[in-house]
């Protein structure tokens, strides 16, 4: 296993004169509202997001003739939000993008590069003190130099490959775990061919409760989840160590009340903190697998429905009522709903394992 100990490093300029990387504004800068679309979903468009390697969504490759392709196997720059990414493939972009290259870059190499980068991404914010291309060349980045005293990009690359091999062998391990504790795949009827009836869905949990506000400022560094109307990431926004007028939940479901997410649902298999725009629900007698069909379920049900202007209140919520499987005596099919969760995961773990072997 390479160590990072192992080598000298040195500063380099990112930009500029004295730069070691040749950074440019993207080629293509496309508006969301200018897009064209046409049912396909061929080519990254590539924003300043901090999450899914900044791709907001897949459009048409055939846009505005203005407008160029950015080739992939290059790093993004995400001006004011300083994001970084490496981009394996050919990709649009929004707005304020920069993209980086250096000679002879790879996917190992650049991941390493990128790591080292969102670390001199910290000093900047948005506003007045965004990453722009003036303050990016008098940036200095540390970097694994060789005995020429220049960037050792061999080394990074190797270096990558060790973690990624590393890695591997723990999902590996982590799947032939799983597959054993989730045992034979069964067969169950389709989805198509089961009763599906209406169930409110208080009626499915306790009396689900909300959380509790918590502003910015007053978070404690700690490690304990806090979940938030946030639709990415299992809502989790921040971890915390705040103990005192919080609300902590465990193992249960929360539902985005409001905002962008209204209606998202996650399973929390750990102890977390709800924000006030969450409601947990909890059934002790569920179980994982029954956990995750419900979130499916309610994300479907609940999503589109609200907004920041009509958030899920409690009354609201008291009124929803979902599709689920019912048993022949009118009840949740909570059985073929964990059947159904274990099949897909024994599926996806396998196809896992399967695509490692072809690779």
């Amino acid at each position: 296993m390479l160590s990072l100990n192992d080598k000298r490093w040195e500063s380099f300029f990112i930009s500029g004169d004295e730069g070691i990387f040749h950074i440019e504004a993207t080629q293509s800068g496309i508006d969301k509202n200018k897009l064209f679309f046409d049912g396909a979903s061929e080519i990254p468009y590539v924003t300043r997001s901090a999450s899914s390697n900044g791709i907001n969504m897949f459009i048409p490759s055939v846009q505005p003739d203005k407008y160029a392709i950015d080739s992939g196997n290059c790093i993004t720059i995400g001006l004011d939000t300083q994001t970084v990414f490496y981009q394996p493939h050919d990709f649009y972009t929004g707005q304020n993008i920069q993209v980086l290259n250096y000679d002879d870059m790879n996917r190992n190499s650049a991941l390493f590069v990128s790591a080292m980068l969102k670390v001199q991404m910290e000093k900047f914010n948005w506003g007045g003190n965004g990453a722009t291309l003036g303050r990016l060349s008098r940036t200095k980045i540390m970097l694994p130099v060789n005995d020429f005293g220049s960037p050792d990009y061999k080394f990074m690359d190797d270096y990558i490959k060790d973690r990624i091999n590393q890695k591997q062998e723990q999902c590996v391990k982590y799947c032939k775990k799983q597959l054993r504790l989730l045992g034979e795949q069964v067969s169950i009827p389709k989805t198509s061919a089961i009763d599906w009836q209406p169930f409110y869905i208080n009626s499915i949990f306790d009396k689900p409760k909300r959380g509790k506000r918590i502003v910015d400022k007053n978070h404690i560094s700690g490690n304990t989840p806090l979940v938030s109307s946030y639709g990415q990431e299992n809502g989790v926004t921040h971890f915390i160590g705040n103990e005192d007028k919080v609300r902590k939940f465990n193992v249960c479901l929360s539902i985005a009340n409001g905002g962008s997410s209204a209606g998202k649902t996650f399973y929390h298999p750990y102890t977390f903190v709800a924000a006030d725009h969450v409601t947990q629900c909890w059934n002790r007698n569920l179980n994982q697998y029954q956990y995750l069909f419900l979130a499916t379920v309610m994300t479907k049900a609940l999503t589109g429905k609200y907004s920041f202007s009509h958030e899920i209140s409690d009354p609201r919520l008291a009124k929803e009522r979902i599709m689920l499987p019912a048993t022949d005596s009118g009840e949740p099919d909570y059985k073929y709903m964990e059947q159904y969760i274990k099949n897909m995961m024994i599926k996806k773990y396998n196809s896992y394992l399967n695509n490692l072997k072809q690779n």
